[in-house]
């Protein structure tokens, strides 16, 4: 049922010309189409014809782009050739099915996500954007955005002359925000973002919709328009959401999927699933089963099976709780397949265990 509902999502919302590319590779490969191999199929005859991303010629052609896009997201994107010349801030909706490198620029990038769910990954520090979620990323910090299937998050561009004015009057508060904006906006090195948890509030979307329309029709005075609806919008934002503000401080060290994959088992061992892991991770399950076991030589299911048998011998040495109790907390319903489990994984039954732990407890306190 959540399957048909998800798929329902996707064909209700209209697919740009690239997400429809990535859509089909998606539905093909189970994973995102990375934007490299976006540009590369975009110049050729039939962008959905996979095939030619294995060629020769076209593995020289991508490395050529990927050489370009290395060069170019290595480096700080510049305001000049990311935001139109004659506009202070730019609104465009995040791709779907397509994997942006992870990138920095000197401006500011606001994400909103309105529907759906989509992942951000600040500094190395990832979390989840849900429905009504508004990200504010700074001048010189690596982020990188990946909209799930049917999301919808819009991301609005403003140059950094642009948000101070927009923020003057906001600055003057005393409050924890007005600190931060003076932070980002002059210290030299400021690796953090901040989000507003605003929920389904519909008039921000609709001011978003107010400068998209805005954008689109350069009517006399849109500019000014523009600046006006971003400074309400920001001035709305902070007087009803003020006290919901995430800081997310960056630890500047990139974590593979792998190692992100087992963070999430380990802080939902008792509920995960291959199904449920992979949609987190916006990956077919197909998928992310065979890229843990070309990672770490182990299949899902032991790597979860580990983690579950580790918080059940913790549990077993730190509680008197019943062997039924531990059984259910670490995500098993059957106690007889949780022991069978546990003797096969430790050499002995959870009771022998405990009984161990105790005595070498014991013999700690004696000596």
């Amino acid at each position: 049922m959540a399957e048909k509902r998800k798929n329902k999502l996707v064909k209700d919302i209209e697919l740009e010309r690239e997400e429809q590319i990535g859509l089909a590779y998606y539905k093909k490969y189970g994973t995102y189409l990375s934007y490299v191999d976006l540009s590369f199929l975009m110049s050729q005859e039939n962008p959905k014809d996979f095939s030619l991303l294995i060629r020769l010629d076209a593995k020289r052609h991508k490395e050529d782009l990927l050489s370009l896009l290395r060069s170019d997201y290595a480096s700080t994107l510049l305001e000049k050739f990311f935001i139109a010349e004659d506009a202070n801030a730019e609104i465009e909706s995040l791709p779907r099915y397509i994997d942006i490198p992870a990138h920095r620029h000197d401006f500011f990038e606001i994400a909103c996500t309105r529907e759906g769910n989509c992942r951000h990954t600040v500094e190395g520090q990832s979390f989840v954007m849900k429905p009504g979620d508004i990200a504010v990323v700074p001048p010189n910090v690596q982020h990188h955005l990946l909209a799930a299937p049917g999301s919808r998050t819009f991301t609005v561009k403003i140059r950094r002359n642009a948000f101070e004015n927009v923020f003057s009057s906001l600055m003057q508060s005393g409050t924890a925000l007005s600190s931060y904006v003076s932070d980002v906006l002059y210290a030299k090195h400021y690796h953090n973002c901040l989000t507003f948890h605003c929920g389904r509030d519909s008039f921000l979307f609709d001011l978003l919709s107010r400068m998209m329309e805005q954008q689109a029709q350069k009517k006399s005075c849109w500019h000014q328009v523009m600046e006006g609806l971003l400074t309400t919008f920001f001035a709305y934002t902070v007087q009803n959401y003020g006290d919901s503000i995430e800081f997310s401080a960056g630890d500047n060290i990139q974590r593979d999927r792998i190692s992100a994959v087992e963070a999430y088992l380990r802080r939902n061992f008792s509920t995960a699933t291959l199904a449920g892991t992979a949609e987190h991770f916006f990956l077919s399950p197909s998928y992310l089963s065979a890229l843990v076991k070309n990672q770490t030589g182990h299949t899902f299911s032991s790597i979860l099976q580990r983690i579950r048998m580790d918080r059940a011998a913790e549990l077993l040495a730190s509680t008197e709780r019943r062997v039924s109790w531990i059984c259910e907390q670490v995500g098993y319903q059957d106690t007889t397949q949780f022991i069978r489990t546990f003797k096969k994984h430790y050499g002995i039954t959870p009771h022998r265990f405990r009984k161990l732990k105790k005595e070498e407890q014991a013999a700690l306190l004696y000596y």
